[in-house]
Order: C-alpha cells, then structure tokens, then sequence
C-alpha cells in the first residue's frame, strides 16, 4: 500500500469517530468529553508532523510505528466508547476503551516479543527416503528497520533456532522494510545461525524498493544493495533459481521465486523459470513470498510438494486460542495463516518475526517454523 493511500484511509478512520464524538459533546454540553476530543485531535496532527519530519531526515522505520502506536492508542478506545457513548452509556464506554488500551499495550509490550515456534509436520511418499526426519526451520518478514538491535528478546534469536538443531534454514523474504542501511549491524545476530545444508531466501514485496519516501536514494541500486544484505547476513538468494539437496544416495530440489503477487503488489516472479532443468520425478520444496502465487502458479506443478511463504503477518491481530483460528487477515488472503493441504501438496503460511506498520501483535504471535518431514516409501 502507497503511503498516501495509508494515510487518507487512517484519516477517514479518525475523522468519523471525532466528528460524533464532537457533536455529541457540544449537543450535551459534556465539557469534558469536548477537551477529551480536543486533546486527542492535537496530538494525532501532532504525531502526523512528527512522522513527516522523521521520515525526511531518517530511513527508519520508527515514525511510522510511533505514529501507528499513536493512532492505534487514540483510537481503538474512540471506537470502543463511541456506540456506548452515543447512547448516554459513559461507564460502560469508559470501560470497555480501557479494556481494548490494556490490549494493545499487551500487543506492544509482550505480544510482539513473545516468539512461538510452531511444528509442522509433512508426511508423504514424495519424500525420499534419506530425508526421513529431515528438519527445515523457516523464517520470513524480519522487517529489520522496524526493529531494535539491543532489545533482549531478539538477541536469543538465534540460540533459539540452532537448538531446533535445523537440516536445512529457510528465509521467505522482506529483510528489510525499503532500505538496505536497515540491515547495518545484523550480523552478530543472523550469522550465528547454522545448518548443513545451508541458509537459502527468497526476497519479498519489501525487498524491491518500492516504499522508498526518500527521493535522494537510488532505488536500482537499494535494491542491489538489498540482495548483497541477504549475502553479508548469511543467506543465499533463489532467486527463480533452484539448488539440489543431497543426502545420500536421494536429491531434493529446493527452488525459489521472486514475488509474484496480485496486484496492487508487483510480480517479478517465475515459477516456470525457477523449475527450469528439475526432472518431473524429483520432490520440490518451493520458497514463495506471498502464498497467493500457490493458488496462481505453483501447485500446478504436482512435484512441488511443499511451499514456504509469508507476507501476511496474520495482520499482527486476531485469535488463536480455544480452538478458535481467526484474524482480519482472512477478509483480503485466503491462504494468511499455517498450513493447507489439497490434493497431497502443502502450503505453510509463517506469521513472520518482525513487524510494520505498528508495532503492536495481539494473539498473532511472532513465529519460528520447524518443518519435518517424513516418507512413507
């Protein structure tokens, strides 16, 4: 999404809710209500000049979360009070605002922090038979500039992986959130991680450049400059490319692609081009940025067993508890959260470790993949 577009529709967000809240305010003659709103209005324009300014002076990715934060913290409460407080219900409005405020604190402070690692298991006589146990640890959509390198809980990062004890580590794309210089200083924390065969990417909507607000930075060459932070991190870039996994006497192809979305996202993918040369009677395991190109180019291949993507964040919100799976992400990606499976070819969606936009996940948590798989020849 163009900033512009993020904008205009975060406004119409807020304007909605403050334009009933005002009038309610001045029908009632509620004094209170009215500074409230005053208040609020200031510093959201406050914030909106605060992230203006920082964007043209940083290319980090802190004034647009600190504006998010600002935005989420105003008015998730504002809609939460706003039914209640239309209908002279004050107290229950009061209560139910600071109960979704507590929430997105919860989001902010332990929720983006609080790493699951999720276990899939694949099963299948495409498997050979060498790759029995074999074991993938799968990452995607670190968004480096919307992180900070001495926080605590991302520096056990790597232990936390290396002790799954990974075969094989798997990166489904946006490193960075626009700019290369986000990956400036990583090294200490992603070249720790280890696996025999290898660490091997594939690039996401993030990793082309596309977001850039910075008019003095060459985008052909962040882009370029966004492939060789892959490198100095550590992983190898399939880029429509594919690699060999041997083990024994048995072969796995391991391939992957550059996006291929639908729009308003760009496409620079190829599947075709990234199976170029693999016999049809080899199992492949495809690295996919945004799950939709399952449905629109990959599981025609009846060879590609397994497909890794991410993207989609679970939109950083939603359920996933008492047996209950569910998060706006589902009303814009049918494929947006775990595993699917049709016609004996599987998809793994990963919740991706990082952020953007804002820094909050709520019941979404950040996640970790470890993938086994197991042959039943």
């Amino acid at each position: 999404m163009h900033l512009i577009t993020y904008i205009i529709g975060i406004l119409v967000l807020c304007i909605l809710p403050d334009a009933l809240l005002i009038g309610k305010a001045i029908k009632s003659g509620n004094k209170t209500l009215l500074y409230i709103q005053i208040a609020t209005i200031s510093l959201f324009i406050l914030s909106i000049v605060g992230m203006l300014i920082g964007m043209h002076y940083s290319t980090h990715m802190l004034p647009v979360l600190c504006f998010g934060m600002i935005f989420f913290c105003l008015y998730v409460p504002k809609w939460l009070y706003l039914p209640f407080g239309l209908w002279n219900k004050h107290r229950i409005g009061i209560l139910v605002a600071c109960l979704g405020w507590l929430l997105l604190m919860y989001g902010l402070c332990i929720g983006r922090t609080e790493i699951e690692t999720r276990s899939v298991t694949i099963t299948s006589a495409k498997i050979p038979k060498a790759f029995h146990g074999f074991r993938i640890v799968q990452l995607s959509d670190v968004h480096l500039g919307s992180l900070l390198q001495n926080e605590h809980w991302i520096k056990h990062v790597p232990q936390r992986i290396n002790a799954l004890r990974p075969d094989l580590l798997v990166f489904t794309g946006d490193l960075v959130n626009t700019y290369a210089e986000e990956a400036e200083g990583w090294e200490s924390v992603f070249c720790q991680l280890k696996a025999p065969h290898g660490k091997w990417a594939c690039k996401g909507n993030h990793d082309y450049s596309h977001y850039q607000w910075r008019n003095n930075i060459d985008s052909t060459q962040n882009a370029q400059a966004v492939e060789h932070a892959y490198k100095q991190l550590g992983w190898k870039l399939l880029n429509n490319a594919s690699t060999p996994l041997v083990k024994e006497q048995d072969t796995l192809f391991l391939c992957g692609v550059e996006n291929i979305s639908r729009p308003p996202f760009l496409s620079y993918g190829s599947v075709s081009k990234a199976l170029q040369g693999i016999p049809d009677s080899l199992t492949i395991i495809m690295l996919s940025h945004d799950p939709i190109a399952w449905e629109d180019s990959i599981k025609q291949h009846r060879n590609v067993l397994l497909t890794l993507s991410g993207h989609t964040h679970a939109m950083q919100m939603g359920i996933d508890a008492w047996g209950m799976h569910f998060s706006p992400a589902a009303w814009i990606h049918p494929y947006w959260d775990g595993t699917y499976q049709e016609n004996g070819q599987y998809l793994h969606v990963n919740r991706g470790l990082g952020y953007v936009g804002f820094p909050f996940r709520i019941g979404m948590k950040p996640e970790i993949t470890l993938i086994e798989l197991y042959s039943t020849e």
